[in-house]
């Protein structure tokens, strides 16, 4: 009667870690709602429940930065509190230390999410990367903003040399590309800020390949009309007129964008 009840251990066994499994794929993939759906799932196992604790919580908080349901928050804070770290793998010790870094940004204690999301950053898998990247830059950022004049530029200083190694280590990093003309503007070198971004729109279209480009070409588009244009055109030097020179530069960066579309 034994042989039966092993045979049928050996089979729930791998079919209960592969919901788990397919959480993580579907995290990597950014289809969050799955992944929230399996990791739930998977949390009903007893010998999984921390580690897809984790993912849930994880997932939790990049659909909370996607659609800024505060339910998704709550969900991910019940789930990391409800974690043994010491139940937790290696690798999986470093996800937790980046789940609690990413709730530490949505509670807006942006510096201390700086320093985990940093030093994550030696450790973190590959298919990470870019996105512990952002949630770096993004905090450093938020910090960055809360700072009086000769701090903030120090802390954009901080994140332009950031994204200068990221992108020395990895040339296709969207996510650097963006941040380095972000920074640029935010030690106001907006000479730079504007070539960083007219080279990261001309690499979204012929470098960086399907919906990374895209959101690249998306985002610095806004950087340039919302903040590098309107700047270089108010810190002109007399006697430019800053409206005519705002109309001049959007102008000539429509023609960049027209040119560089496929």
């Amino acid at each position: 009667m034994l042989a039966p009840l092993l045979l049928s251990v050996l089979l729930v066994a791998p079919s209960q870690a592969d919901v788990l499994t397919r959480a993580r794929q579907a995290y990597n993939a950014q289809r969050f709602d799955e992944a929230i759906t399996l990791a739930a799932e998977a949390r009903g196992i007893e010998r999984l429940t921390h580690a897809a604790s984790l993912v849930f919580a994880r997932a939790s908080l990049e659909r909370f930065r996607q659609a800024t349901d505060v339910a998704d928050v709550a969900s991910a804070r019940q789930a990391l509190l409800s974690i043994d770290p010491a139940r937790l793998s290696p690798s999986e010790t470093v996800e937790f230390r980046l789940g609690t870094a990413e709730l530490l940004f949505v509670d807006e204690q942006f510096g201390a999410a700086a320093e985990i999301f940093e030093a994550a950053l030696g450790t973190v898998e590959a298919v990470h990367r870019e996105r512990v990247l952002d949630w770096w830059a993004s905090a450093l950022d938020r910090h960055a903003q809360l700072a009086p004049d000769g701090e903030r530029q120090r802390r954009y200083a901080r994140l332009l040399r950031g994204a200068e190694r990221e992108l020395t280590r990895t040339p296709s990093s969207s996510v650097a590309v963006y941040w380095l003309a972000a920074a640029s503007r935010g030690v106001e070198d907006l000479d730079r800020a504007w070539s960083v971004a007219v080279a990261g729109w001309i690499q979204g279209a012929t470098m960086v390949p399907g919906d990374r480009g895209t959101t690249l070409q998306h985002d610095l588009d806004r950087l340039m009309r919302e903040a590098i244009i309107p700047e270089r055109a108010r810190r002109a030097a007399p006697p430019a007129d800053p409206e005519a020179l705002k109309v001049a530069l959007a102008a000539e960066w429509a023609s960049i964008k027209q040119r560089w579309t496929r």
